[in-house]
């Protein structure tokens, strides 16, 4: 579970969600600029300032653990600059209008794909030091603050990787309510 929620992770700081370019956009709206790309760039970096902030805080790390801590937020601060970097390469495309084909296009993905899954590994090996530091309250605050992380990378939806952890992706599903005798 560890591996999966580190990955998942990741994968928010690395991936992240299109659909927030036009996500309050009404029909007919023209398309975003280089200038609401900037400004969407510098929200992202504030909320993961914060979110970064907010997990360290929380943690309320020790000397020790604090070793721990850089490697892991360079980690999550890359991976973040290599999806933004991602992200400004497909606008580029977009404006410039070049039609790949459906088999260049596929060919992309893989690429891009291959890229968030090394960004991945780099963040899974930055934090095992960092959890295994922890104590069990704070790796239960990580887990949990992590999840949240992850919803502001994705723009409030739940990560396809948080799936199938006890069938929701908060947690494991509610217990049942008992239904009401029906007269």
């Amino acid at each position: 579970m560890r591996k999966v929620l580190l990955g998942a992770l990741a994968a928010t700081a690395v991936t992240g969600s299109l659909l927030a370019l036009n996500a309050f956009g009404a029909p007919g709206d023209a398309p975003p600029g280089p200038a609401d790309a900037q400004r969407m760039i510098e929200d992202h970096e504030a909320l993961l300032d914060a979110d970064l902030a907010g997990l360290k805080a929380a943690l309320k790390l020790t000397p020790d653990q604090e070793k721990n801590w850089g490697p892991f937020e360079d980690a999550v601060r890359n991976a973040a600059k290599a999806r933004q970097d991602a992200m400004r390469e497909m606008r580029e495309e977009m404006r410039a209008k070049t039609m790949a084909s459906p088999i260049d296009r596929l060919d992309m993905v893989a690429t891009r794909l291959e890229d968030a899954a090394k960004q991945m590994h780099t963040i899974a090996a930055a934090a095992r030091p960092l959890f295994a530091s922890l104590d069990a309250a704070q790796q239960q605050r990580f887990v949990f603050l992590a999840r949240v992380m992850m919803e502001h990378g994705r723009g409030g939806m739940p990560h396809p990787m948080m799936m199938g952890m006890g069938g929701a992706p908060w947690g494991p599903p509610p217990a049942e309510a008992p239904t009401p005798n029906a007269q």
